[in-house]
């Protein structure tokens, strides 16, 4: 007889003991270094921004909706698979050891990541709240007996079979974190909002109890189990190859059309099928989300050196991320047929990689020219920023292409 909290057990080991062999490639890759040399920058000018910033600023606001979209964002990892449809789907009398071995992990996860934010955000809240603040460990006991709720709930909310309903559910439940979170890191412990909060979760408990009775999506359930091994797969896609791995393709028809704009001739073979690939993947969301955070910290950074400084992390942060476009086709055999010499791949990438760090770099020197006094950095930060995409693009990126290439 199937022993399901076995097969649980043997699952989760099977993907941390993937984890810790892609972890020893990115560790290797030089990425860890230079991550730590910016945490370490970051952890000053996060300090002098503590000290210039006037303790009547509403910071709490910020660290409310931080902790609402932490809070509501709580999905279960099942390490669910296709087959289990046919295998296990007629067992689900019996999985009930196995779910709640879910819900157990997904949570620790979640509550470490409560915990390292608290951690980041702790000097604001007191430099903010003073002698009102709350205690370190009991505000952590507090967010994660809300993070536990939320996971038992977004778990039940699985079951439900419209997508709709399912955001609906979702967007309600964020509504109540971030009442709960802007009142408590504002005005702390009250009696009338504990007295709120639990009747709130005793309404939640009966309701989702409710919604328990219905059977398991399994289809939508393995869907998220591959979304998830998608989104791992995608990192570790950075540091080393995954032949494996999945992508997703969006339409994004306004930006796809611009890429038709190129002549049709044989140079360009290459450059059209990378620049197709990056504006329906997801490397363009990543480009943007990182050119808009990296606009609003060189922004809020004091002083032409910390702008310069972060200017120039975020630019090298984004070409690693971008290096995951050289691991896109190399598994299709057409590219073997193509009538072209293969070196042109490696050409069209890093071309388009440079491009795509001097757009960036564009970009953030807006910043750069909103926020700089005149002086040496005005006219630093655009060289800087063009070099760092030349060497990364050119040297770096090439270097890496080109030792795969011959490992293969």
């Amino acid at each position: 007889m199937m022993n399901i909290e076995q097969l649980w057990k043997k699952r989760a080991a099977h993907f941390w003991v993937e984890c810790l062999r892609y972890s020893r490639y990115i560790g290797n890759s030089g990425t860890v270094t230079f991550l730590v040399f910016a945490f370490i920058v970051g952890a000053y000018y996060y300090g002098q921004m503590l000290h210039r910033l006037p303790t009547s600023y509403p910071v709490e606001w910020g660290i409310a909706v931080l902790f609402s979209l932490l809070l509501t964002v709580s999905p279960v990892r099942t390490f669910l698979r296709e087959a289990d449809l046919v295998f296990l789907l007629p067992v689900e009398w019996r999985m009930h050891r196995y779910f709640r071995s879910s819900i157990a992990y997904s949570f620790l996860l979640q509550g470490l990541y409560i915990f390292i934010v608290l951690l980041a955000v702790w000097p604001l809240y007191m430099h903010r709240m003073g002698g009102k603040a709350e205690g370190f460990l009991y505000v952590l006991l507090f967010l994660l007996v809300v993070k536990l709720a939320n996971v038992i709930g977004s778990w039940q909310e699985q079951r439900l079979r419209e997508r709709s309903a399912r955001s609906i559910h979702a967007f309600i439940r964020w509504i109540a974190n971030l009442a709960v979170a802007l009142v408590f890191f504002s005005q702390g412990f009250q009696p009338w909002l504990l007295a709120a909060l639990l009747a709130f979760l005793v309404a939640a408990f009966f309701y989702y109890r409710m919604l328990a009775r219905n059977y398991l999506n399994w289809e939508h359930l393995v869907q998220k189990e591959k979304e998830a091994l998608a989104r791992f797969y995608s990192f570790v896609n950075q540091f080393v190859d995954v032949p494996h791995m999945q992508n997703r393709v969006r339409r994004r028809a306004l930006f796809a059309n611009l890429v038709n704009r190129l002549a049709f001739t044989r140079e360009n073979a290459y450059r059209y099928l990378y620049e197709k690939t990056f504006v329906r993947s997801d490397l363009f969301g990543m480009f943007l989300r990182l050119s808009v955070v990296g606009l609003l910290i060189i922004w809020s950074i004091p002083g032409d050196t910390g702008k310069t400084v972060a200017y120039a992390i975020i630019l090298y942060l984004t070409g690693i991320q971008l290096s995951a476009l050289r691991q896109h086709h190399r598994y299709i055999f057409w590219n073997h047929i193509y009538p072209v010499p293969a070196g042109w791949r490696e050409d069209a990438i890093v071309r388009l990689i440079f491009l795509l760090m001097l757009i960036q770099a564009v970009i953030l020197y807006l910043a750069v020219l909103l926020s700089l006094s005149p002086g040496w950095a005005m006219a630093a930060v655009p060289v800087l920023g063009v070099a760092i995409a030349y060497i990364y693009s050119h040297k770096v990126l090439k270097r890496r292409m080109l030792h795969t290439s011959n490992t293969h």
